[in-house]
């Protein structure tokens, strides 16, 4: 109870002592560097979070809404002061995938009603894993999941599109299938509705988008290409008989209120919630370290995060917020535009709020095929070209677990795409972890120890010393089993196992060193070990293993360089008796391959 108060209360105590500190020492440049940045970043912002809340189902303004309320309190809360949070790409469309198949799509207000009651679930969930400091689970994601399902994300996003940008809109209903067979399945309908003036539009959104970003990454380009085909929209007088547009934005912010859902509701979006929540700790978790990467000195905290993201996600519920996290754009953004502290993440929903109000009435001439060609152009950052190519060149397996993981996202609903790339990130490291490394110790003539395979020799050697290597778990229980057996058989009247490189040593690989001693004894032998830590002195002993091969043919490791092998070959000495050279039996008089290395 007590660690389960302390995980709760220290992310409270965290921002307040660091926001204490900045205000402390907060000054009239360092307020100039956070607005500026807050500014820019609320510009390139609003555009971007309009077309998120689209992506997700929900109408525009439920984007804007996001961004204020999590850029004013999920910045103060993040572990990294830089962190831009908010609606973005890949929550959005997990969202999207989730609510769809249980609400029917012509019921906009149930549905609006599902999205906050997922965010709802959401941030509990994150809640219960910021309590169970479980955070670090993160560390077992691999970059390859992240990549391979971003990739995949750019590429439905970008199809998903793809009707907007043609000028008309496909009904949710139309689609059956999950991935790009339904994107395609609706877009098939409707092939005969395109709108040349659309097309038109969307591709001088696209130019002025594409155009910005090589000019300056500082100009919103996004924001200029809404404006300026907003305006011909109102210039022309063209209406929603002539072209999809986004419609009109009610005014002001909405009162608080209760998400409205069931006890069944929440046992059919649990899973849903489950992938949000660790999709969200993944990517706040990525941004942010690699933020603090660049700043340095700085730490990001997984359980901070985790925190912060289940304050912003449940209390979000209630003021009409749809599921977010952190954004690498907005933040890069932030970065790059000179932020220094939290502050400019408040800026930010402040100057949001602000022209919100102002300008809200004017979205209603918003063209849908500028937010798709803004869309686009977000879609393809999503996509690591580069990372995916290093890695079809370099890593096969990880490349195998990055495509893997972005062909699921392509073809089954998002919130299982979730789960498989963790799987086969899970099953990559199985395989790997359970690889077995016994090298036996030998000498080269007048040399030092190498390390070479251990060979069948019958009867040859009756002194063995192996060096064992790698997390024991029962995966290689079996493995090992049959190596230990074939040493025991051998002949050789004296194994020494060095463990001072293991790590992990479970119960069942515990019994299976049970065994092979047992053997051994039975046979007149011996088995003695060396290098151990203290943790895994204390580990054999309570498992009774110390006991059964005798104190005195127990080693823990010492400070020095093979002291404690040198005290178990001495101990073999003995063992042996004095008829036998134990240094001899330890020297390889044979030429020692070339890919042996020394120790």
């Amino acid at each position: 109870m007590t660690n389960l108060r302390n995980s709760l209360i220290t992310p409270i105590l965290r921002p307040i002592h660091r926001l204490s500190h900045t205000v402390r020492h907060y000054s009239l440049a360092t307020a100039r560097a956070d607005g500026l940045a807050g500014l820019t970043v609320a510009v390139v912002a609003i555009p971007q979070s309009m077309a998120y809340a689209i992506i997700a189902g929900v109408p525009p303004v439920y984007g804007i809404y996001t961004l204020i309320f999590y850029a004013l309190i999920g910045s103060l809360l993040s572990s990294q002061p830089l962190l831009a949070l908010g609606p973005i790409n890949t929550q959005s469309l997990l969202v999207a995938s989730i609510v769809m198949r249980l609400v029917d799509p012509g019921n906009e207000a149930l549905y609006v009603q599902m999205v906050l009651a997922l965010a709802l679930i959401k941030g509990v969930l994150q809640f219960a894993m910021a309590g169970a400091r479980l955070g670090n689970m993160v560390r077992y994601v691999s970059q390859s999941v992240i990549v391979g399902f971003t990739a995949g994300a750019g590429i439905l996003i970008a199809a998903g599109q793809i009707g907007g940008f043609l000028g008309f809109r496909v009904d949710r209903g139309e689609v059956t299938w999950p991935g790009l067979l339904g994107i395609a399945q609706g877009l098939s309908n409707h092939l005969h509705e395109i709108n040349p003036w659309a097309v038109a539009l969307g591709l001088l959104a696209l130019a002025v988008v594409i155009g910005s970003r090589a000019i300056s990454v500082l100009m919103p380009g996004p924001l200029l290409a809404i404006v300026i085909t907003a305006a011909i929209v109102w210039t022309m007088g063209w209406t929603e008989a002539d072209m999809t547009l986004i419609g009109a934005i009610p005014a002001g912010l909405p009162a608080p209120s209760m998400p409205s859902f069931s006890l069944s509701d929440v046992e059919t979006l649990f899973a849903g919630a489950l992938a949000l929540a660790l999709l969200g700790l993944i990517e706040v978790y990525a941004i942010g370290k690699a933020t603090a990467a660049r700043r340095g000195g700085e730490r990001i905290s997984a359980n901070q995060e985790l925190f912060a993201q289940g304050v912003v996600n449940t209390a979000g519920s209630f003021l009409s917020c749809i599921p977010g996290s952190a954004s690498f754009g907005r933040t890069a953004l932030a970065e790059y535009a000179g932020a220094r502290t939290a502050f400019a993440g408040i800026y930010n929903g402040l100057f949001v709020l602000v022209i919100f109000l102002l300008f809200a009435p004017a979205a209603r001439y918003v063209p849908m095929t500028a937010i798709a060609a803004v869309l686009f152009v977000i879609a393809w950052s999503l996509i690591d070209w580069a990372y995916i190519r290093r890695l079809l060149h370099s890593q096969r397996a990880d490349a195998m677990v990055c495509l893997g993981t972005l062909v699921a996202t392509l073809i089954v609903p998002l919130a299982y795409a979730v789960f498989i790339g963790i799987f086969l990130n899970i099953a990559l490291y199985l395989r790997r972890a359970s690889q077995l490394h016994i090298a036996e110790m030998v000498r080269t003539p007048g040399g030092p120890f190498v390390e070479r395979p251990v060979r069948d020799r019958a009867g040859q050697k009756k002194v063995m010393f192996l060096q064992v290597e790698g997390d024991l778990f029962f995966g290689l229980a079996d493995e090992l089993q049959d190596r230990l057996t074939s040493v025991a058989n051998s002949g050789a009247r004296v194994v020494i196992l060095r463990l001072k490189r293991t790590h992990s040593l479970d119960a069942t690989v515990l019994s299976v060193l049970e065994r092979f001693v047992q053997q051994m004894q039975r046979k007149g032998g011996h088995v003695l070990l060396c290098g151990l830590r203290p943790e895994l002195y204390d580990r054999l002993k309570a498992f009774g293993l110390v006991k059964l091969i005798g104190e005195d043919n127990v080693f823990p490791a010492e400070y020095g360089v093979f002291t404690s092998a040198k005290r178990a070959m001495h101990r073999a000495k003995i063992l042996v008796g004095a008829s036998l050279d134990v240094d001899r039996e330890l020297t390889e008089v044979e030429e020692t391959e070339e890919w042996a290395y020394e120790i």
